[in-house]
């Protein structure tokens, strides 16, 4: 059990069954039943906020990457915290939600891309906000920054499992914010799309990826892509068939 749910049945425990001494055993037993969900409803949320505002602090003991990642992935064990997400979600709640943030961003630095792309679209249907220390306010552009790193590093170094993979997610992505009015984030929208069209290209998805350069194009005029469109267009082009001599 985490340490957060301890101390929620701690709390769900120390609940007074009736505040009437003489109260009715009808009215004593509706109380009995009502006060943990009183509890979960009122504390759970604030127990969680508690344990992530820790859990952030301890982060700012350690200088190494690779450290920070460790206790980020240790915590979401210890705390439970994708338990509590899914029971949020599952609930219908809609609140400014810090956990939910910072378990999301937690998810993206540890790159669990199943889970970062399940959580995305709840991120922006309820317009939670970032935590102010990023200057980016949109959860998309924020995925797709780091995105945009990890499919360029995979593109220098001709990493193929990783373009493969990186390249799954992409459309994963792209299917997720296909709705995304872009008036306002041309550059992030250019951006998305650019990366995408390039990661196709290595993998010789002309198809794809002439359709990818083509979106960022008319997202944003100065995605860079005109070079790479005038490529794909000429690798696309059908051949044109050879004229026959006369035998």
């Amino acid at each position: 059990m985490s340490l957060v749910k301890k101390s929620l049945a701690k709390a769900v425990s120390s609940v007074p069954t009736s505040t009437e001494k003489q109260a009715p055993a009808a009215a004593a037993t509706a109380t009995q039943a009502n006060a943990p969900a009183t509890v979960n409803k009122q504390t759970e949320y604030q127990l969680y906020v508690a344990a992530i505002e820790s859990d952030l602090a301890q982060l700012k003991t350690f200088a190494d990457i690779r450290d920070k990642a460790t206790y980020k992935s240790e915590a979401l064990e210890r705390q439970d915290y994708l338990a509590y997400i899914n029971q949020y979600r599952l609930s219908g709640q809609n609140h400014h939600n810090k956990v939910l943030a910072w378990v999301f961003i937690w998810l993206v630095d540890l790159k669990r891309w199943d889970a970062v792309l399940e959580l995305l679209p709840l991120l922006i249907e309820q317009k939670q906000p970032l935590p102010t220390v990023f200057n980016t306010k949109h959860w998309p552009a924020f995925v797709i920054d780091q995105l945009y790193d990890d499919a360029n590093y995979y593109l220098t170094e001709s990493k193929q499992q990783g373009l493969y993979d990186i390249g799954f997610i992409l459309h994963r992505l792209i299917y997720v914010v296909k709705s995304q009015d872009w008036a306002g984030l041309e550059v992030v929208g250019g951006k998305l799309y650019a990366i995408a069209a390039k990661v196709n290209k290595a993998q010789l998805n002309l198809g794809n990826a002439l359709y990818f350069a083509e979106m960022a194009q008319s997202i944003n005029d100065k995605a860079g892509v005109k070079t790479l469109l005038k490529e794909l267009q000429k690798m696309i082009k059908p051949a044109e068939p050879d004229q026959q001599t006369a035998a």
